[in-house]
This record gives structure tokens, sequence and C-alpha cells, in this order.
């Protein structure tokens, strides 16, 4: 979530639905009334129409097309539409089935939308109100006569009785209006947020139409480290703020006590017994990223199996129903076999063009595919890595591993701190998580010590897996190389036992290979002002102290340099200079390579030994 937004020269109602019917020919736009609707559904069926505040987008206008909404209509952000343009709605689609009007728990709404219903009705217009209440957030008790609110679940509703109406020719009003309410009966929600919204300019008035708004952006937000359970989606407070931020898995756990926990009677609305069928959606409340909000779904997959032993049917994940840029996320289930079974499964499957509904998976595909055991083996997981008769000594290996991967970790926040102003922060994190992997193939015993083919090419995988990234992609081809020469050498000599000349000649090799993949060279400003003086000083003096200090001061002398390459090369040097007082800002791959050298040396002149 942001407290920033660019400002606008009109409200930002109408340009967003003149926008929206701009990506579908199928679409029209009563502009005067902010009504969406399409053109391709016949009179002879039932007319789903839909509406609300806006803010709440894709909800509503992004889920009219086929085989879901045949109307909806805009109100200001966070308040409901007036009557007239709920009206106009009504009218612009004629039915001779008559228009189900799927509307949220909400005061503004229900009046407004019940109000246009009635007008409807008197002019001889079959109308069903249907009213999604799914919050389970606030208990009966605390709700009283007014109901649960509609959250997420409400594009549920939507996509299930749109289907019915388009795919069902003898579907009568009564038929799809009693569909939605047994989905309705079915289905709760609760959601999750770090922070409550704020609402871009310019937002027009309302002028001389009555609207009440749902917000609560008065309410005061969020402390840091605070998050908040049950907040609804005009900003209106939840049922509890706590800090510190939890894990994922945590927060996640806590949700699912809300709707499904039988011991709470005040808030357990749908009974879910082991045997029945259950739908799930997870809703990005619009701040949350798509790589996290897939992750939330991960978890709450997995605790639904865990705890309740419920492996959902269905799931969808995405953005479906948003309260502006909110930094947070709802759960939504649906009992499948409570609310009509595999007829429900179905109208889930339909086909829509739609966009808000982003799921195009067919009954046939989810029926013969799996849900939950999808995770399946590398079918490169078994292949051999290459073997030789090129021995390393496997004290030496393990020794210098050892010691270069924790010289690298103990540098890894310097590192983090050059790379958050000189990069995107995340060097001194790739390159632990290469330590780190090595260290653990160690202790685990996995790594091959004595081959040096065989143990340089798991040296490669291990770091390509583990690191990714620009750094993770040089030091694999770096080691794969390496690799390669020592085979080579092989070739042409047979057996041979690794020594400090020959391991020097070999480094020389794989840094030619690299210069291959790779424009960077000393001087630049990169990993290789490190890697370059190093090896070339090995080469020539067969001594790894002094081709160590190269490697520092190739390190060292990257303060002074201006980038070439990489995000560095668009940083504005007024950023670097924070770090005059150490001689400037170094290259944060080249400070890493210099640490990991420096674990070698140590290592190395400690054992005494030669390679």
């Amino acid at each position: 979530m942001s407290n920033k937004h660019w400002n606008y020269t009109e409200d930002l109602v109408l340009p967003h639905l003149r926008g929206l019917c701009r990506t579908n020919p199928d679409l029209r736009l009563i502009a005067s009334e902010r009504v969406v609707f399409t053109t391709s559904s016949p009179e002879s069926k039932v007319m789903i129409l839909s509406g609300g505040g806006s803010g709440h987008e894709p909800l509503h206008a992004g889920f009219v097309g086929d085989g879901l909404l045949d109307v909806a209509v805009a109100g200001f952000v966070f308040a409901s539409p007036s009557t007239k343009q709920i009206f106009s709605g009504i009218k612009s689609k004629p039915s001779n089935k008559g228009t189900l009007i799927v509307v949220k728990n909400y005061t503004g709404d229900i009046l407004h939308f019940g109000l246009a219903a009635e007008r409807a009705k008197a002019e001889g217009i079959p109308v069903e109100l249907l009213i999604v209440q799914d919050d389970v957030s606030v208990g009966k008790t605390k709700n009283g006569m007014v109901g649960r609110r509609g959250l997420s679940g409400t594009a549920v509703v939507h996509k299930i009785v749109g289907a019915k109406a388009a795919s069902d020719s003898g579907a009568t009003l009564e038929d799809v209006a009693q569909l939605g309410r047994d989905v309705i009966s079915n289905l709760v929600t609760i959601g999750a947020s770090l922070n409550h919204v704020v609402i871009p300019k310019k937002i027009s008035s309302a002028d001389d139409e009555i609207v009440e708004s749902d917000s609560e952006d008065e309410h005061e937000g969020l402390k840091e480290d605070e998050y908040e359970i049950g907040m609804g989606i005009h900003n209106e407070p939840g049922v509890k703020k706590s800090s510190p931020i939890p894990t994922v898995d945590s927060v996640v756990e806590e949700l699912l006590v809300y709707l499904l926990s039988e011991s709470d009677k005040d808030r357990s609305y749908v009974k879910f017994d082991k045997k029945d069928e259950v739908a799930l959606m997870i809703n990005n409340l619009g701040g949350t990223s798509n790589l996290e909000i897939y992750v939330i779904q991960d978890a709450v997959c997995k605790k639904l199996k865990e705890i309740y032993g419920i492996v959902p049917v269905r799931v969808y994940t995405g953005t479906f129903t948003t309260s502006i840029d909110g930094p947070g996320f709802s759960i939504t289930l649906l009992n499948v076999t409570k609310a009509g079974g595999d007829n429900v499964l179905e109208y889930l499957d339909y086909p829509t063009t739609a966009p808000g509904w982003n799921s195009a998976i067919s009954t046939a595909k989810w029926s013969a595919g799996e849900t939950e055991n999808f995770v399946v083996e590398d079918p490169q997981a078994e292949a051999a890595y290459p073997t030789s008769q090129v021995k390393f000594d496997p004290e030496v290996v393990s020794a210098l591993l050892e010691a270069g991967a924790k010289s690298v970790l103990a540098k890894e926040s310097k590192i983090t701190l050059y790379d958050t102003v000189a990069g995107d922060g995340d060097c001194g994190e790739t390159l632990a998580s290469g330590s780190n992997a090595i260290l653990k193939a160690l202790k685990d015993k996995d790594l091959e010590l004595g081959d040096a083919v065989k143990s340089l090419s798991q040296l490669t995988d291990i770091i390509e897996t583990a690191m990714g990234g620009t750094s993770g992609g040089l030091y694999s081809i770096f080691l794969s190389s390496l690799a390669k020469s020592f085979k080579h050498t092989e070739k042409a000599k047979g057996g041979f036992q690794v020594t400090l000349p020959v391991m020097a000649a070999a480094l020389n090799d794989a840094l030619e290979s690299l210069f291959k993949y790779t424009r960077a060279r000393t001087g630049d400003r990169t990993l290789i002002d490190g890697l370059e003086p190093f090896v070339r000083t090995l080469s020539k003096t067969n001594d790894l102290g002094k081709a160590n200090q190269a490697a520092f001061e190739g390190s060292e002398s990257t303060r002074k340099l201006d980038a070439k390459f990489g995000r560095a090369s668009y940083v504005a040097k007024e950023e670097f200079e924070q770090f005059e007082s150490e001689g400037g800002l170094p290259d944060p791959g080249a400070v890493g390579f210099a640490a990991l050298i420096d674990g070698f040396t140590k290592a190395y002149t400690k054992l005494g030994s030669k390679l």
C-alpha cells in the first residue's frame, strides 16, 4: 500500500470504465450513469446485474462478459451508485425472464439497489435482489440485524449465478436466485491487512445525488509493525489489531480458525464436514505482489490439509475484490457440496470472457489433473555427474570451501549495505544463500571432494540452484569452465593430482571461457575487478597469498571506479557520498569475491599443505 498516488484531472471512475470498454468490443458504456453492459446477452436469459462503490476493481465492471455479469453499475469510490443509475442499468439489458441483482451487504447499497428493484417491479420488470454476506470476522451477536458484510465471496457468487443464467436455457429468475442463496449460505470470507488505504485524488463529489459512503477512511492507520484481522474493504476497522507482524503461516492459521472453528458458535456460519468438497479463493486486496499472493495461497492450502483435512477441489488466486491498493489478502471458502455439488463446480468452470475471472480451466482438466500431488521429480535428478581421474586432496578442498563460505557470511551485512545503495540490495543475500548451500552439502557429506571434475560439477549445480541472479550465473559458468579445463587436461595427460600450478593454469582457462559470456573487464566496477587480478597473479606467481592480496586490492579499487554494468550504472553518484569515510562505495560482488578468496587463503595457510 502506498500513501502516494498520481494526481488526476477528473474523477477516477468514468475514465476507468472507458479504459475497460476499450479492451473488449462487446462492452458498452452509458457514461452519464456509469453503467457498463455487454451487447451479446440474448433477451431469453436471466440478466445478472451487480454494482456498488468503486475502488474494488475488478469488481464490478471487470466481471461483465459472456458467462458472467450482463450489467455493472459503478458508484463513486467507496460509495453506492444512485437509484437512478441502477435503474438505468436494469433498463439497459431487457430480459424476458427478468434480472437478478447481486449486491454486497452494505446499508447504502441495500437502500439504493432495493429502491431500484422496487421501481422496476412497479413497471412490471421481474427483479430479485441477492445480498452477499460472507464476512465472518464479526460474530452474529455483534452483527445483530445488520448481518455480515459482503467481501470477496461476491466474485464467487457472480461467477456461479452468471454461469447458471448463461448455460441453463430453462433457468427461471427464481432458479438462479435460489442457487445464489444456496451459495451465499455456504460461503465464508475473512481478510487480513498491514494498513488502511488512502483514496487517490481527484475524487469527485456526488453533486446532487444521494450517496451514502461506506468508507471509514478517517480511521487511523496501523503502526509500522501492526497488522489487522477482519478489516473491511472500505477501511472499516477489523476485530483484532496485533504486533509484531507474524509469519504468513501463523496469520493463516489464525484466519482459518475464524472460518472453520466449530467451537466459536457465534462465528460458525458454515459447517464443513470431512466429506464435503471445498472451493478456495485467495484474494489480493490490491497491494500484495503477485509473488506473495501465491505464497499465501500455498500456506493456506498446507494449513487446510494439515489441520482440517481439507484439500480444495478448486483453487482461485489473484485480484478479484480490492480495497484500492490495500496491502492485504482475504481467504474465501465455499462448501461446494452443500451449495449444490457438481453443478456448482460446472458453473465455476464455465468459460467467460470477463477479465475479472482469471481461471479458464475446464471441468475435464480439473477432473483429470491433480490439485495436490503436482510435484514431480526432475528428469535430470538421477543424471550422473561427469567423473575423472583428476584428483583433489579431500581434506584441503573441504577446509577451503568451509572457510571461504564462512568468510563470505561474515561479510554479508556489509555487502548488503553496499548493494542497497549500488544495486537492488540482494547481493549479500545471494552470496549467503550460495555459502549456506555449500556448508550444508559439506555437513551432509553430499559433496564429492576427491574427484575434481565431479566435485566442480556438483558445486556448479549447488551455486546455480541456491544463488540465481547475475552472481550465481557468473560463478556457475566459471566453475563449469574450470571442470571442463581439468577434463581436457585429463584427456591429454591421463589422471593426475591437482597442484597449485595446475590449478592456476585451469583457473586461467576458466577465466577466458567466462569472458565469452560477459563484456565486463577489470576497471568496469564488477566482480571481475577481484577475479581477474586473482587469477592472473596466481598464474604468474603460483603464490596464493599474493593472489589473495591482488583480489583484495582489485575489490578496493572499485571504490573509485564508475559502474558500467548492472543497476549501479544507473545510480546517481550523490548516493555514494555516505561512504566517503571508507574511501568510496565498492562493488558488492567484488567485495564478496575477495572475502571468499581470503577465506580460502587462510585455510590453505593453516593447513600448510599444497593442492
